[in-house]
């Protein structure tokens, strides 16, 4: 598709409906080739997904509480990176928070929008080597247990859906796929 067979889009106003504690939503109102539409957008900050890795086949994971679908998942370390923040420093602050451990390296493998027919948001996904641990330092509202997992283990837990967090299984897969082959034996 060429530039010129694109339609000329643009943003005519945002309407604010809602503002909560994390998000807010809007309605937009865009011009398209001179029709006029609205959507509703949740306006949702950058956030950070990141996999700890103690060796090329274990992996941290937390067992998190989640007042949306009121239960415990199994998920990354993840968070939103705050005004001013860079993503790679949301990540350093989300691993201490989270599990307690500092990473020697991080290693950025680009952003993803979970769900871009309705939100903001732009994942930026890490894979985090080099662990110390430094002591756990978790949000009053966060309920986490961090778990040590092989990543043969992890994959099966994937397949057998006992992770259903998708951005999780996402950077697992992407780790067994890019990473693990490459570094077995390296460790």
């Amino acid at each position: 598709m060429s530039k010129s067979d694109t339609p000329n889009i643009k943003v005519v106003k945002d309407v604010e409906l809602f503002k909560g504690l994390r998000f807010n939503v809007i309605r937009r109102t865009l011009e398209i080739d001179n029709r006029r539409v609205e959507r509703d957008v949740v306006v949702f900050p950058e956030s950070v997904i990141i996999l700890p890795v103690l060796t090329s086949d274990r992996i941290i994971l937390i067992k998190q509480y989640r007042a949306a679908i009121n239960d415990y998942i199994y998920e990354v370390p993840a968070g939103v990176v705050e005004k001013g923040e860079l993503p790679k420093d949301a990540a350093r602050r989300e691993l201490v928070e989270e599990i307690g451990y500092e990473p020697g390296e991080l290693i950025p493998l680009g952003y993803y929008y979970p769900v871009p027919g309705y939100s903001t948001e732009k994942m930026h996904f890490f894979i985090a080597r080099k662990l110390e641990y430094v002591g756990m330092r978790p949000e009053p509202y966060e309920v986490i247990t961090p778990t040590v997992v092989n990543l043969s283990d992890a994959l099966d837990m994937i397949k057998n859906n006992q992770i259903v967090d998708l951005k999780t299984a996402t950077l697992i897969l992407y780790y067994a796929n890019f990473f693990w082959k490459d570094s077995l034996g390296e460790d």
